[in-house]
């Protein structure tokens, strides 16, 4: 390798950098997501257990929670996308909980495989540019 390709090597060293970054970044969003979900599919289990008239705390986010008394526990408000939410079954807005969930872990397991083909490639070429680096350096020596 001559300087320019060691410079070349370099710079695509820093985009596979900036690429685990990004990957960190969007596994960090889709285990939140997860949490998320999971919370949501707990609450409307609970909900749905729960007798007409009985008086629960719902959570409601940032660890706070509103009393509530159970008006009916066969159905419940799903958001379907881009703000639009549908009254489900209780039944099926849990299967949508899951199905969502089952998304996320395929998405998840995607950005990890992503990421360890990154990681491979950069330490891999990481280890030439610095034997190239030590031969140039003892070329100039």
């Amino acid at each position: 390798m001559n300087e320019q390709e060691i410079r070349q090597a370099m710079s695509t060293l820093e985009v596979f950098r900036a690429q685990l970054e990004s990957i960190t970044q969007n596994q960090q969003l889709v285990q939140m997501s997860l949490e998320e979900l999971g919370r949501a599919k707990e609450t409307l289990t609970q909900y749905q257990k729960a007798a007409e008239g009985d008086e629960l705390l719902v959570p409601i986010g940032g660890n706070s929670f509103v009393f509530a008394k159970v008006a009916s526990t066969d159905k419940a408000i799903v958001g379907v996308g881009t703000g639009i939410s549908v009254e489900r079954s209780m039944d099926d807005a849990i299967k949508t909980m899951d199905d969502r969930a089952a998304e996320l872990i395929d998405s998840m397991k995607k950005l990890t495989d992503r990421r360890m083909m990154i990681e491979e490639q950069a330490s891999t070429l990481s280890q030439v540019v610095e034997r190239e680096l030590q031969a140039l350096q003892q070329y100039r020596g």
